[in-house]
């Protein structure tokens, strides 16, 4: 799992973001299990709502050809 100083804020973000349909990085649009990367459920306090980080392979990895 990506440590969270690498993310983004949550409070930062888009919905589409927050619920893994958008790279949390550029915003990419994300098909989950086909073009992203799972970053891991997150909560952002210990009682906050539960939010789901993805990434795009390019921001994930830094290129294209997969």
């Amino acid at each position: 799992m990506l440590e969270a100083e690498y993310l983004p804020a949550p409070g930062a973000l888009t919905a589409e973001q927050l619920r893994g349909a958008a790279c949390v990085w550029c915003g990419a649009t994300l098909q989950p299990g086909i073009d992203d990367i799972d970053l891991g459920a997150r909560r952002a306090t210990r009682n906050g709502p539960a939010w789901f980080p993805r990434g795009c392979r390019l921001c994930c990895y830094g290129r294209e050809e997969w």
